[in-house]
């Protein structure tokens, strides 16, 4: 592990020189939209006008005027909110710690719905005319019906953590790795073992994974690990902006940037205390600072 990381850390000096010697200044912080201190700042998502911010200690969804770059309105969720996604006319926040998904209209700003999932919900998100959320504590993932607010399929998987809808399936993450899930039958079509199998992202043409290795690469023509980039850890929840992955390194406050056609980190920026969510919204990137008082956005 040392010498990978070694490796990743000379691969990563290189790439910002080379930068540096083409005049290339990096993404440009657009702006730190200042939000409550002590609030723990999650995770971002577009709905309507606004972009929605999840507070874990204080469990509520700020609205931020992307225009202003300020917060406007706040609505009261459950406790530990944080993965949240946007479908249906609605914003679907995981409550961590009630065991609830809040759904939120984004017409109104209103908390309509609490749905019980079971325990320790994480990275609720919206797909194929669905809300889903990995359920840690029970070991399952659910599928949300928005016309009924309540729980209409489990599938076990062993402290699940992270869904992503893409490629016309849903892709979760689990102990033992990664299964793919056709939302038209419910049935599990692909497993691919992936060691700590985290967090997730999807682009043009491919799925990415956080792990205990870093970042890996899944082909989804083929249902196989096609790369893997070592990026030390704990990793957050990346995301793929306008065709770059990038990858929050927790602890190192900074997120790491990941080209997807070298499948290498090119560079990585300062991004706040404790960043654990990158959201892309609009081409840019939005990122809570977990352990700041500030949602940074960056435009590539």
């Amino acid at each position: 592990m040392r010498s990978a990381v070694a490796a990743a850390l000379a691969l990563l000096l290189s790439a910002s020189a080379t930068a540096a010697e083409a005049g290339d200044t990096g993404p440009a912080l657009v702006a730190k939209i200042r939000v409550p201190a002590t609030s723990q700042p999650c995770a971002a998502a577009a709905g309507g006008r606004f972009v929605w911010v999840s507070t874990f200690a204080s469990s509520s969804l700020l609205r931020i005027d992307p225009h202003t770059n300020a917060v406007v309105g706040r609505t009261t969720v459950g406790s530990g909110a944080c993965g949240l996604g946007a479908g249906a006319g609605s914003l679907w926040v995981e409550d961590t710690d009630s065991a609830t998904v809040s759904r939120v209209s984004i017409r109104t700003a209103k908390r309509v719905a609490a749905i019980q999932v079971g325990a320790q919900p994480y990275d609720a998100t919206f797909a194929f005319g669905s809300a889903w959320a990995t359920v840690h504590g029970d070991g399952t993932l659910v599928r949300i019906d928005p016309s009924r607010n309540r729980v209409v399929k489990r599938f076990p998987l062993l402290q699940a953590i992270g869904v992503v809808g893409a490629f016309g399936s849903v892709w979760a993450t689990g102990a033992d790795g990664v299964v793919r899930i056709d939302p038209a039958t419910n049935r599990i079509v692909a497993r691919i073992p992936l060691e700590g199998a985290a967090w997730t992202a999807a682009g043009n043409d491919a799925v990415w994974f956080t792990s205990q290795a870093g970042l890996s690469r899944i082909d989804p023509a083929t249902n196989t690990i096609t790369a893997t980039v070592a990026i030390s850890g704990p990793l957050g929840d990346p995301a793929v902006i306008r065709g770059a992955v990038w990858v929050p390194r927790v602890r190192a406050d900074r997120v790491a940037i990941v080209d997807p056609v070298s499948n290498a980190v090119t560079r990585t920026v300062p991004a706040g205390g404790g960043p654990f969510v990158v959201t892309e919204i609009n081409g840019e990137a939005w990122v809570p600072s977990w352990h700041g008082r500030d949602v940074r956005r960056f435009r590539p």
